[in-house]
Parts: structure tokens; sequence; C-alpha cells
């Protein structure tokens, strides 16, 4: 499997570098008193070294962005997967708050004020899961008491010749929904129990737009590319008619059915100038239980599927952070991973110099 990925690989630098996802919100309904279960694919061009970690509450924090970075003592403990030992991209914190990093190639962040407090995009994520209990707190904590942006995120290559840009998406056990993303300098945000889905460009508003048209007619047709207009379509469908779920088991099933339903095949990136620079191979996928506190990961390169328990760590002031290694035989890394997290020094943030 590793040689047809390395072949893929190769293929893709000659092609438009890029990463493409897909993220839902899945409510069990009432059988089994809605529970809310999250899950995203990750799609990239090249491997993304992920690894999973555990960091305590009780962290000194900074936003490595230069002048004026915001600080911060995590409030509280989360289990979260990094890219590059660079940024975290996705994870669950211990109240249950979901959030996930996906891909927005049309993603400003306004030119460096430096009047606002800043954060790395590598950060930005880490953020929330530090400091908030549920979507509504983070919400109502997005903008200062005269309507300014209470941060401003900054961002710089992590990747030669490929812009870190990326949207946010949120999720407690409550099913409240936060999307947040920067177009043309300004934090626009989509709050609420209705927006269960993302994936990549076009911006929200007008991937609303589109399944307006496509819900109507989905028992007859549904657009069949991996382009993420096609996937926002395919995957708002399905989660409007998964069957119900009676416990966890099917709750997490029901939600990895549907993001695997849009996870793209290993196959070359398209060529430049296609203009469609928003898809690229699934790597890997993952899915959250809210309530029982959950966090599972699962490779799309090897046959490896692995959960942690969040209740099975110190993730007081008085924990450690951990480390999971997922660059290892796939043999050490299936089902309950209790006991198999190391101590190790946390990674820092990608730096990013205003």
């Amino acid at each position: 499997m590793w040689e047809l990925f390395a072949v893929l690989a190769g293929l893709s630098l000659f092609a438009s570098p890029s990463w493409a996802c897909s993220r839902v919100t899945y409510n069990s309904t009432g059988t089994d008193d809605n529970r809310i279960t999250t899950g995203r694919s990750m799609d990239w061009f090249m491997t993304t070294n992920a690894s999973i970690w555990a960091f305590p509450a009780g962290m000194s924090r900074n936003g490595s962005a230069g002048e004026n970075s915001v600080n911060w003592t995590s409030k509280y403990g989360s289990v979260i997967t990094a890219m590059y030992e660079a940024a975290t991209v996705d994870g669950i914190n211990s109240e249950g708050l979901v959030g996930n990093f996906l891909y927005l190639s049309n993603s400003d962040y306004g030119k460096r004020d430096l009047s606002i407090p800043a954060i790395s995009v590598g950060a930005w994520l880490q953020y929330f899961f530090d400091n908030y209990a549920t979507v509504d707190e983070a919400a109502k904590d997005l903008y200062t008491a005269d309507g300014k942006e209470k941060l401003q995120v900054v961002t710089a290559e992590l990747i030669p010749g490929e812009p870190s840009l990326g949207h946010l998406m949120l999720t407690d056990p409550s099913g409240d929904n936060l999307i947040l993303e920067f177009l043309d300098g300004v934090l626009t945000v989509h709050h609420g129990k209705q927006y269960s889905v993302m994936t990549n460009n076009p911006s929200y508003q007008q991937q609303l737009a589109i399944m307006e048209y496509w819900l109507p007619i989905g028992n007859q047709s549904l657009p069949g590319t991996r382009r993420p207009a096609d996937r926002f379509a395919r995957l708002s469908y399905y989660n409007n008619v998964t069957v119900p779920s009676s416990n966890a088991e099917e709750s997490v099933a029901v939600a990895a059915s549907m993001i695997r339903a849009v996870s793209v095949p290993f196959t070359p990136s398209p060529p430049i100038g296609t203009g469609s620079p928003d898809v690229a191979s699934t790597l890997w996928r993952t899915y959250a239980d809210t309530r029982a506190l959950k966090y599972f990961w699962e490779s799309s390169i090897y046959p490896m599927f692995l959960w942690i328990n969040l209740a099975d760590l110190d993730l007081s002031k008085t924990g450690q952070v951990l480390l999971l290694d997922l660059q290892v035989p796939s043999d050490e890394r299936g089902g309950d991973m209790r006991g198999k997290l190391v101590v190790s020094p946390p990674f820092p943030f990608f730096q990013v110099n205003g």
C-alpha cells in the first residue's frame, strides 16, 4: 500500500497541491437520547505525519504569531490530532467540544492589525479546545465589547509553496455547531444546529445555496464527483436520510458510513489550471462521541482503527502531556489505546511572524 501511495505522492508533485476534507455532525435522534457524534475525513496530497496528543488543563500557551501574540492558560484538557507536529487540526476536549480544521483556499485573514492579539493558524483550533466548554460559549466570545474581532489569525506557508488556509467547525454535546471563516479579512460566522456539514470551497454561504438545490431531488440524483460542492451535497443528503441509532457503537458506525461514502480514493491530484484545486486522496478519518468522550482515528493507508477514551486519561491540571505516535506498524495501533500514550514534551505551534 505504501508503494502505491508513494507513486501517487510523486504524481502530485506535478499537480495542484491541496487538501480537501469533509465533516458531519450526526444526531442519533430520540432512540439514543440525541447522542451527537461527529465525523471528518482528512484529504491531503502527501503524508501528514499525523500524531495524537493528550493535553491537560493548566498549560501556558502562546499564539506563536509574533508581535502581540495572544497568551492563555488552558481551562480544559483535550485529545487532538496534529499535522507535522506543528498544527492542531482535529480533536475533542474534556467537555465534549469537538473541533475540526478544514482547507478553504479562499480564506483571507486580512492585513495584520497589531492592535488585535494574534494567533497562528496552527494554534487557532487549540485555542477553542483550551478555553470553551460549549459552542455557545465560544460564539459569544468572538468579539470585543466594541464589536472588533477578539483574535486575528495569521498564517504563512507551513509547506513551501502551499498556503496554510482553512476554516473551523465546532460541535458540542447539544448538537450546536459553529463554523468560522475569514473572507476578505472579515470573520464570517454560521452558528446553529442546522449547520451540520462542511467541506471546502466555495464559502459556506455559497455551499448552503448549492445544498438547497440538491436536497429536494436527492432521491433521484446526486452529484458524484470528488469536488467539495458535490461532497457537500451528498453528505448533506446522507445526513438527512440516515437511520436513527440506539447506542454509541451504532452512532459511530453511522457517522463513519457517511464519511467513508464521501472519501476520495487514491488518485492523482488534478493538473494545475483545471480549476479544481480542492481535491486530494483521503488519508485518515476521525469520529468523536461527544457524550461518551471517545475519540476514534482511522487510517485509509493501513488497516488501522483505534480509539481513546478520555476518561482513561488525566486531563486535569495534574496531568502530563502524552503522545500517541502513529508512524508505527499498524498491528500496534488497533483498538483501545489505553496505556499506549507516552509522556512527551508538547510540540511547538507553527510559528508565524505576523
